[in-house]
């Protein structure tokens, strides 16, 4: 066999990747952990193809499409804030003060926007902890409470709070009370039959698993109570429920009066007056004279 043929074949296998330079993407800074709110640095590469026909894309999951970034100024939509530039032979995406929803995922494409000539999807791996949220079970609006949050309970009843946060990662929870070296090593805080002595400030800390300097942290203050709490009393929460519903139907009764006399009023515009000769009645049979009908004689005056 021709040996010509035997060294093509072996080409083909040992350098499958030559004619066929792929694009990659890469995250050229930060080189440490990226944590949200810093900036990002991303960069194409490839294998010696020329980079002027290659461009920076971003899949939009609203939009649920790829958007192309290629500009040598900054590209502002609403919360992105993109700057694409092109020095010696380098084509770098920075992104400023990076959050979850312009994490990605980014690609470099050369051949349009079908991944023709595309590079592997990259998603920036950012590490977050969110504001923490303290809630009381069975209390749906506990949580939005304003700060620094109050707990009544009666002495001797179970007190049970329960600290949350979103997290690239789950969190390491923790819980102190003020002026005490006690530490709770648990999300929920749980006091049965309590005393006046356990009353105070407690705080909630959380910590990311893999960046301890992130930390969030949130207190409460318990008040232990002698006697039952009226019945009357409102909580934050009801007292903004009892001001808010009623407001609220009023404003809708308010609309509604408005929408109605807005209504008559096209309604009454929209009719036409009648003709005058439909409300005249004639002096004589066969005249074109008339004055107008005002008594119920139906005979006219001259016959």
């Amino acid at each position: 066999m021709n040996p010509s043929f035997w060294t093509f074949l072996l080409a083909c296998i040992c350098f499958p990747a030559i004619g066929n330079a792929k694009l990659q993407l890469a995250i050229k800074e930060p080189s440490g952990p990226i944590v949200e709110g810093n900036d990002v640095i991303l960069q194409c590469l490839d294998d010696g193809q020329d980079m002027s026909h290659v461009k920076f894309q971003m899949y939009h999951k609203w939009l649920r499409s790829w958007l192309t970034i290629d500009t040598t100024t900054s590209f502002r939509c609403w919360y992105y804030s993109f700057n694409v530039s092109r020095v010696n032979g380098e084509l770098l995406l920075r992104v400023k003060q990076m959050y979850k929803w312009h994490a990605g995922p980014y690609r470099c494409v050369s051949n349009g926007t079908d991944g023709q000539g595309a590079s592997e999807n990259v998603t920036v791996p950012l590490q977050y902890l969110n504001q923490l949220a303290i809630s009381e079970p069975g209390s749906v609006f506990s949580r939005y409470m304003r700060d620094p949050r109050v707990v009544r309970v009666m002495r001797g009843k179970d007190v049970e709070v329960k600290c949350c946060a979103s997290s690239s990662e789950p969190p390491v929870f923790q819980w102190k009370r003020k002026g005490n070296e006690w530490v709770y090593p648990n999300s929920n805080l749980k006091i049965v039959k309590i005393t006046p002595e356990q009353g105070g400030l407690y705080t909630c800390k959380a910590t990311h698993p893999s960046i301890p300097s992130l930390t969030q942290s949130k207190s409460i203050l318990i008040e232990v109570v002698e006697e039952p709490l009226s019945s009357l009393q409102l909580s934050d929460m009801n007292l903004i429920l009892a001001i808010a519903i009623p407001t609220g139907v009023l404003l809708l009764v308010i609309i509604g009066i408005v929408a109605y006399r807005c209504k008559a009023k096209r309604n009454e515009k929209g009719m036409k007056p009648l003709d005058n000769q439909a409300v005249k009645t004639p002096i004589w049979k066969g005249s074109d004279s008339s004055i107008p009908s005002c008594v119920t004689d139906s005979v006219p005056l001259v016959m």
